[in-house]
This record gives C-alpha cells, structure tokens and sequence, in this order.
C-alpha cells in the first residue's frame, strides 16, 4: 500500500485540561497523506516524550475535528488535547467525503475502503515512529466497526483495539437480521442529503452536557460535514466477526446509548476470542459520552485499559 506525505500545515491552539500541567500552546499538525491513490487529511497532536501512540477512527455521519478536537469558549472538550495530556501521541483521520477530506470519484464509501484505507493510516503512523510504537486503535460508533475490520484482517497493526459506541445491531448479520446503512444506501446514485441542526444534535442525550457545547458541535459540524456521507455495499459488515478478535480489547458505551444496546453488546463482549478484554458501561451517558458531562470517566476508563499491566 504506497503512502505519500503531499503537506503538513501546523496550527497553534490553547488548551487548559483540570487537574493536569497547562499546555499553553497545543499544536495541532494537520497533514495530507495519500492512501490507495486519495488524499486524506490527519490530524496530529504531537507529545515529545510519548511512548505510546493512539489513532481515533470517527465514525458514519460527522468527521474527526468536531467529534475528536472540539474546541469550546471557557473549556475544553477535545479528545485529542485529553490523551496527549495523559502523554500519547494522538492522531486522527477524515475518511472518504468527510472534513477535509473529498470523496471519491464514485462519490461513495463502503467498508472495504474504509478498512483498507484505515490500514494505510496505520502503516503510516507505524512508519513514522520508526516501527517502535505500535498504537492502539480507537473507533467511535461505525469507526469502531471499520476498526474490528482492521484488527479481523490485520491485528499485527494494532496494540490494543477500543470499540466505543459500538452499533452491534446493525451490522453483525450472522446473529441478526437488520443492517443499517447511512443516507439510504440502496440508492443507485449518492443522495448528498444536506446535514441539519437536528441531526448534528441528535446523539446528546437532554442535560447531558452545556449547550455551549452543543451549540460548538452543531457549528463545527455543519461547517465541515455540510453534506451527509453515503454509504454503501453495507453487507460488507458481514465480514465481522467477534471470533476473529484476538488483540487486547476494550467495550465501552455509554448506558442509554440507543445504537449500542446493552443486551447485544453482552453477547458480544461474550464471543471475543482472547481473554484480555474488558467492557466498560459509562453511567448518565449516551452515543456521545466523549463530549457530554462524562467524557473523564470515557477516557479515564481508556487509558487504565491501555496501562493495565503497568
């Protein structure tokens, strides 16, 4: 798979996370990397003394600087200024259509180009910290089903695999009979249905977090992801299979989380085949814990599964 570094652009951002050292200048390096003949943008938060590498995968309607780096007047709700104040190297990718990233010629997505270009992403990060880090691989709601494709076909890419918000109902069709797909999939052509205040605003649970942040998510949101993403040859999920994990596994949703209901998530959780997994159900929380009032505990819960023989 060949990757070609096309630019980096450096931006400075500040960032004040409680309880930790200030890093008073946060940079965030935005790279263009091509994978599989498309340019893709990257993002990089660059820690120097990180020794451990974590890569965030978002997942089917919003791309990876609302859900991952959303920056917030009076706060800071960024994911990526989070594990890098905890000492990681924190990376993350707009996939196809999404972000700063263009579509395709064919102006679809589907999970083996996801898969596949998600690979590349990884042999990129690996190459660039020398073969010495192997990172983990974080995938947020159908992030974490492009990520169980990785580590199926490819666990030597991958330390650890973080399945959160994982939408198990709609995808593993050998136990159920419903797969969900994005912006009606069976049509022929790309619909590109324009995104909308009521969807980007759909995943927070009522009183879950301040509207402020809320208000930062729906803007940053439809500034960068317009138009809604189509998905399609979703039977390509087919392909998963619990049984085929065999990295180190953290589950983690949050309890009232409606597209990763409890009772299918356990049976799961149950067919993962390696013993060093864990499953973690954050309380008062939905799809988006990363951003709501329990957003510590989500990446408490994460780092204390990545450290756990340390």
């Amino acid at each position: 798979m060949r990757l070609i570094i096309i630019s980096i652009f450096i931006f400075l951002r500040t960032s004040l996370i409680s309880g930790e050292t200030p890093l008073t200048h946060n940079p965030m390096i935005e790279h263009r990397i091509k994978i599989n003949n498309h340019t893709f943008a990257v993002y990089e938060k660059k820690h120097d003394l990180a020794k451990e590498v974590i890569v965030l995968i978002h997942g089917k309607t919003i791309s990876a600087l609302p859900n991952f780096d959303l920056q917030v007047e009076s706060g800071n709700v960024s994911v990526m200024d989070a594990f890098l104040q905890k000492g990681f190297q924190v990376y993350a990718m707009d996939m196809r259509g999404f972000g700063n990233t263009s579509r395709d010629a064919s102006g679809w997505i589907n999970p083996e180009k996801a898969f596949s270009d998600v690979v590349g992403l990884l042999e990129w990060v690996i190459q660039r910290h020398s073969h010495t880090i192997k990172p983990t691989l974080f995938g947020y709601s159908y992030g974490s089903l492009v990520s169980h494709f990785v580590v199926q076909k490819r666990p030597e890419l991958v330390r650890e695999l973080i399945l959160y918000g994982h939408p198990i109902e709609h995808t593993y069709a050998n136990r159920y009979n419903k797969i969900e797909g994005g912006v009606k999939s069976t049509a022929e052509e790309p619909i590109q249905e324009p995104n909308s205040v009521e969807w980007a605003s759909s995943d927070f649970m009522e009183n879950s977090t301040e509207q402020k942040v809320i208000d930062a998510y729906v803007s940053s949101t439809l500034n960068l992801d317009p138009i809604l993403v189509d998905w399609n040859k979703l039977s390509e999920w087919t392909q998963l299979e619990p049984q085929k994990i065999t990295v180190p596994t953290l589950l983690i949703n949050g309890v009232h989380d409606p597209v990763a209901p409890i009772e299918s998530l356990a049976l799961f959780f149950g067919e993962i085949d390696n013993p060093d997994r864990s499953w973690v159900i954050i309380p008062d929380s939905g799809h988006a814990a990363h951003l709501e009032h329990s957003s510590a505990q989500m990446i408490t819960s994460v780092i204390n599964f990545i450290r756990r023989s340390k």
